[in-house]
């Protein structure tokens, strides 16, 4: 049987991280999950920013202004295309520090404008999972990776 295709959007925290922890780490862990579906594809903020290695940490501020996909105009507009085009945003906050990421929070919003589940994995003590707001627009909350992708296998693959 042939499904429709889908693409998971794979939100979470990028600053106080280095290129190779944002782009792999969890987002990596999360793709090799979702491997038993050929129907489902992960997309990741951090894909085509391979310029970002030499930066160590990454932060948050002016952007990188020598690529035109890295200034903040560039960042805002391919990040929220790709939640406006997924079919589930997935943010996790096993690496969030504590730290409250501002730009999850924007994918929020656009996901929740765009009517786009999300799944959330994180603890409930995490300042990003207990916003209230937060709460109040997920789909679901989960505490791991095999979790959320249980649900994701289950919301996008059709059957009886």
């Amino acid at each position: 049987m042939t499904f429709p295709k889908h693409t998971i959007y794979l939100a979470g925290p990028i600053t106080g991280l280095t290129h190779d922890e944002a782009r792999y780490g969890w987002r990596e862990s999360f793709r090799d999950l979702m491997l038993e579906y050929d129907h489902i594809f992960c997309s990741s903020p951090m894909r085509g920013k391979e310029m970002l290695k030499d930066f160590g940490v990454l932060t948050s501020g002016e952007g990188y202004p020598d690529n035109a996909m890295m200034t903040p105009e560039g960042i805002t507009a391919r990040d929220r295309n790709d939640v406006r085009m997924c079919s589930i945003m997935v943010a996790c906050f096993l690496e969030s520090g504590g730290r409250l990421s501002g730009g999850t929070f924007i994918e929020y919003g656009w996901a929740d404008a765009y009517r786009k589940p999300t799944v959330v994995v994180g603890a409930e003590s995490d300042p990003n999972v207990k916003h209230l707001m937060a709460q109040a627009i997920r789909g679901y909350r989960v505490d791991t990776l095999e979790e959320a992708a249980i649900i994701v296998g289950r919301l996008l693959t059709p059957g009886l």
